[in-house]
């Protein structure tokens, strides 16, 4: 089991064992137990959110995490179709093939530029 904890300064405190709470922390009485394996599951992840223990991830946490990892993997597409396209602009460079020739191209690597620039996170 884990015995779980409020310090006064409102921190979490974990214990596998009720006397080490007490001889460590100064707390005899845990406020909340779980599995081993609840507590290994939740990668030992507890906080105190609105009046109650958490364990693991709240919902919005892991739906921002699912979100960032989709926006990289569409950065990750878009930059593999920059890459597959970069073509065009060396035949315009030199002088084998027009802007005009390749406008709707030209147009849809600029819009994939725009989405990486909004799914991108900016650096300070």
């Amino acid at each position: 089991m884990v015995y779980l904890a409020r310090k006064k300064d409102g921190t979490v405190v974990h214990h596998t064992s009720k006397e080490a709470m007490k001889e460590l922390d100064g707390i005899s009485k845990p406020e909340w137990e779980v599995t081993d394996a609840e507590y290994e599951a939740a990668n030992g992840l507890v906080r105190y959110i609105n009046g109650a223990f958490f364990l693991g991830k709240t919902e919005a946490e892991k739906a921002a995490e699912t979100k960032e990892a989709n926006d990289k993997a569409r950065v990750g597409f878009l930059k593999s179709q920059l890459a597959a396209t970069d073509y065009i602009a060396a035949k315009i460079a030199e002088g084998a093939a027009t802007r005009e020739e390749y406008a709707a191209k030209i147009a849809e690597r600029q819009a994939w530029r725009t989405e990486i620039n909004t799914l991108e996170p900016k650096s300070e």
